[in-house]
């Protein structure tokens, strides 16, 4: 019975600390022009994969999101988009580590809110 005990309370540790949780949350705002947001995102051990956000509150730009290791594109996606919309990439298998995450409006107005979340285990 302890060994049962034991399993569950270690699998239920390993679930809350791999549970998917943001780990950069940028808000972009641009009323007209161009800009290029970066930050540093790092990937836990624990943690595989992650996951691109884009929300959309007002205007209408053209942007790129990148993850960059170095001067390697790790993984990339640009839209142009408009009101009240948001994309969303998916889970990207990324492996632990420091990367850049940069996120740039090419022309137009933004209102909006970039995160990127990470999740590991079964999630």
């Amino acid at each position: 019975m302890t060994v049962i005990v034991i399993i569950v309370a270690a699998f239920a540790i390993y679930s809350g600390i791999t549970y998917p949780r943001v780990i950069v949350d940028v808000p972009v705002s641009l009323t007209l022009g161009a800009d290029v947001s970066n930050n540093q995102l790092t990937q836990s051990a624990l943690y595989s994969m992650v996951q691109v956000q884009v929300s959309v509150q007002s205007g209408i730009a053209l942007w790129r999101a990148r993850i960059l290791n170095g001067d390697a594109v790790i993984w990339e996606h640009s839209a142009a988009q408009g009101e009240q919309q948001s994309y969303d990439s998916g889970w990207i298998p990324l492996a632990a580590g420091t990367y850049n995450f940069t996120f740039g409006i090419g022309g137009g107005s933004l209102q909006a809110r970039v995160t990127v979340s990470a999740k590991g285990g079964y999630w």
